[in-house]
């Protein structure tokens, strides 16, 4: 073989390497709490854009709900004018199945909704107790059943504690 060849051969399995050692290596932190940081970093900046960017609308099913769509933006535009997430602390992290019959379970391993229960503080120092549902991007996460590993965490809803959720199921413990 000549040397060009081995070369060219030699860059393509060294690239190869590189792209496969990302996807193992990157994945593991696509976490749900990876998403309450983007947006709370946003809005503790006061970056309203930055924060609309880190909450997706979910365009499947009857979404984009029309609730879900203004509570988006108003609650955003509210968080990122008082810089809501100078500082936050996540208080727990409710996992839920989001396959076959939705509810709560034990652990990570399964899940396809992390609910995360958080405190962030503004500019001023005052608290603001906050829930983000952060699912799969498809909502359905099959798990160990379906063999699946990469889950791609978004976030679909943030709101108030003790203000109940936005979705066209009520599966999720949501209000339709």
């Amino acid at each position: 073989m000549r040397p060009g060849v081995l070369v060219i051969l030699g860059i393509a399995g060294g690239i190869a390497l590189v792209l496969a050692l990302l996807a193992v290596v990157v994945r593991p932190f696509d976490t749900p709490e990876r998403q309450v940081d983007a947006y709370l970093s946003a809005t503790g900046a006061g970056d309203e854009a930055r924060a609309l960017d880190a909450w997706a609308v979910f365009g499947g099913g009857l979404h984009p709900l029309p609730a879900l769509l203004s509570r988006r933006t108003e609650l955003t535009r509210e968080l990122a004018a008082a810089r809501v997430g100078t500082t936050h602390t996540v208080r727990s992290v409710e996992w839920w199945r989001t396959c076959c019959e939705p509810g709560p379970i034990d652990g990570l391993r399964n899940a396809g909704l992390a609910r995360v229960h958080v405190v962030a503080t503004d500019a001023n120092g005052a608290e603001h107790d906050l829930v983000f549902e952060v699912f799969v991007k498809k909502l359905a996460w099959w798990g160990d059943a379906g063999g699946e590993s990469v889950r791609d965490w978004t976030l679909y809803d943030v709101h108030a504690e003790g203000v109940p959720c936005v979705f066209p199921s009520s599966a999720y413990g949501c209000a339709r």
